[in-house]
């Protein structure tokens, strides 16, 4: 089959960690004998890699680098609401790709259309499509339906896009069912949860050195990595340790990434008193993840519902340490508990609740036996149901059937 992917961000070069689950389907339907090609923005930051396995078409928007924002998380400010820079530069965005994939896709002879993100990408894909007489798949990933169910008119754009889909798929329940209410029809929406490499993310990876951390073999170490905003409950994890420090003075923290409340998440965690038990080591590098995740006894995922109402779909860095063989502890939200079962292949705990959280960390660290069987489950659950081959092998599914409808 030939697939044309519609994307607004994409890795810009080896090594970066933006949106590397777009690359991860794409790179696994090629795998799997299809022909697919992808078209993105340019970023001043973009340097080819040869011997890409999917063919990226760039397109630029603007003449001046600088004003190159729309996509690789520089559209939303704090992840939240479009910055008025992006707004205006919408419609010369909207053109570009538009007239890129265009070309691309007739060159191609495209059989169906893959956009990641409803907005903007599904109304291109949406206006390419009908051109062409293809099918459109949309991917949900959440920054994209929280816009449009926030501004009426990207609302009824979406609506517009989702009508005209023969398949939308979501990584959580609430997606699916945003999805619908947006207008999509109910046959038409798929769960497919996100997966991870097992091979890059594997037990035998080597591990950080943790004393560059000023951490030592006797320390506890969990790790939490992500943009430091709120949706990620960052500051729900520091509140959380205070009370087991007491009992479990070799707790360690490290919370790796970087973002706008990285500033209040320190602040926080002196007011607390326990600036000695974290670290935060700002932006881990696409490439040094797996390490930096194998460096940890554990993983904390305690993502959140933001005051303004915006939360992640799944995200991948569960699944990856999950694919490393380490026990996580995640919130029971959206679509983690597509993968991971509470006391099977991992802990789950209410969202924002600190004391459950505290008490989850605990339950680990006082419980090898539970530590170790649970690492096992979330290797195992990778390795068979959770990885992208198998992500790649469901959506050619769906998209052979949309192409005989």
């Amino acid at each position: 089959m030939r697939i044309i992917v519609l994307a607004t961000s994409y890795p810009r070069f080896p090594g970066d960690g933006t949106a590397p689950f777009v690359q991860s389907i794409s790179e696994n339907l090629a795998e799997l004998g299809h022909e697919v090609e992808l078209v993105a923005p340019y970023d001043p930051a973009v340097r080819e890699s040869p011997g890409e396995r999917v063919a990226v078409h760039r397109f630029r928007y603007s003449p001046v680098d600088r004003w190159h924002i729309m996509g690789h998380a520089k559209a939303l400010a704090d992840d939240t609401q479009l910055r008025p820079e992006a707004l205006a530069l919408l419609p010369p965005f909207i053109i570009a790709q538009f007239w890129q994939a265009l070309r691309v896709a007739r060159r191609q002879r495209a059989q169906i259309l893959h956009a990641h993100w409803v907005l903007p990408n599904g109304f291109v894909g949406a206006w390419l499509a009908g051109i062409l007489r293809i099918p459109m798949a949309i991917s949900l990933h959440g920054s994209d339906v929280f816009v449009a169910r926030s501004n009426r008119a990207f609302g009824r754009v979406a609506g517009w896009v989702l009508r005209r889909a023969a398949v939308v798929t979501a990584c959580s329940e609430d997606l699916r069912q945003a999805a619908i209410d947006l207008g999509a029809a109910p046959e038409k929406v798929h769960l497919i949860a996100w997966g991870a490499d097992p091979q890059r993310f594997s037990p035998v990876v080597k591990p950080l050195d943790r004393s560059s951390f000023g951490l030592t073999e006797d320390d506890f170490v969990l790790v939490a990595l992500g943009r430091i905003v709120a949706k990620k409950g960052f500051d729900v994890l520091l509140r959380s340790l205070p009370a087991q420090l007491d009992s479990h003075p070799e707790i360690r923290l490290v919370i790796g990434g970087d973002g706008t409340q990285r500033d209040q998440l320190s602040e926080l965690a002196t007011s607390l008193g326990i600036v000695d038990s974290v670290r935060f080591p700002g932006r881990i590098s696409w490439d040094d993840v797996p390490a930096y995740l194998a460096m940890g006894d554990g993983f904390v995922l305690p993502s959140v519902r933001d005051a303004a109402g915006n939360v992640d779909g799944l995200p991948t860095v569960l699944l990856e340490a999950m694919a490393l063989g380490k026990p996580v502890i995640a919130s029971r939200i959206v679509g983690v508990p597509l993968v991971v079962e509470d006391g099977v292949n991992g802990i789950l705990c209410p969202p924002s609740d600190t004391k459950a959280l505290g008490q989850a960390i605990a339950r680990l660290l006082d419980d090898p036996p539970l530590q170790q069987r649970i690492s096992q489950a979330a290797r195992a659950s990778v390795e068979q149901r959770f990885n992208w081959l198998e992500v790649a092998k469901r959506f050619a599914q769906l998209f052979a059937g949309a192409s005989k409808e």
